[in-house]
Order: C-alpha cells, then structure tokens, then sequence
C-alpha cells in the first residue's frame, strides 16, 4: 500500500480534485468534511500526511491543528494547510506549509514527496 493522506476539506470540488492528483501518484487516500471528522479519520487510519482546509463548519482548521497536536499518537504527522483564507492564522506552526487555492498539482506533490519522501 502507498503512503496514506487525509484531505480534510469541506468542498467536494477541492476533495475529488486533490483525491485525483494523489491517487494518481499512488497514495492511498481518505477524506474528511470537518475537524471533528478529520481528528476521527486520523485515529482511524494514521495517514502519512494530512491536508488541511482552515474554513470548515462543526471544526475547522485551527481547532482541529490544535487537537491533532495535543494526542501524543497523532502529533508528528506533517500537515500542509491547503486554504482559501487569508494569513497563516497563529495557532499553525511556522514550519507548516500552507498553499492557496486554487491547487497547483505540480507544486503540490513536489512538497508532499519533500515532506514524506514518496
């Protein structure tokens, strides 16, 4: 099996989109509408890498980044914030990528095989 992402993203458009560029490069993917889904999801199937959205109903971004680096189990899988909203909101790490809407592919996947060597 390919190394595993979760794409958490409350748009369908932006979760069949990144399901089609990952898949096609051989990860398994899994995918979640919101934070409390997501932090379940990641639980669940402890993806190599997550994608995150910071404007999400029920959780959004920032709560689900705090709660995924609060469980000891989870804390160390990378995440890149792929987003529509403005500036990186505090609560995200420095060291954490984030990338704006619409998605390059190419400038995508070339940081994802940085971040988990596939």
């Amino acid at each position: 099996m390919g190394k595993k992402i979760l794409i958490i993203d409350d748009d369908p458009d932006v979760v069949s989109y990144l399901k089609d560029v990952f898949e096609a490069e051989g990860f398994t993917t899994f995918t979640a509408v919101n934070g409390v889904e997501g932090l379940e999801k990641a639980q669940v199937h402890r993806p190599d890498l997550i994608t995150l959205d910071m404007d999400m109903p029920a959780r959004g971004g920032t709560l689900f980044y705090v709660k995924l680096r609060q469980e000891p189990s989870l804390a160390e899988i990378p995440v890149i914030v792929i987003s529509g909203v403005g500036p990186r909101p505090p609560a995200i790490a420095k060291n954490v990528p984030v990338l704006s809407k619409p998605v390059d592919p190419k400038k995508t996947l070339k940081l994802v095989s940085e971040m988990i060597g596939a």
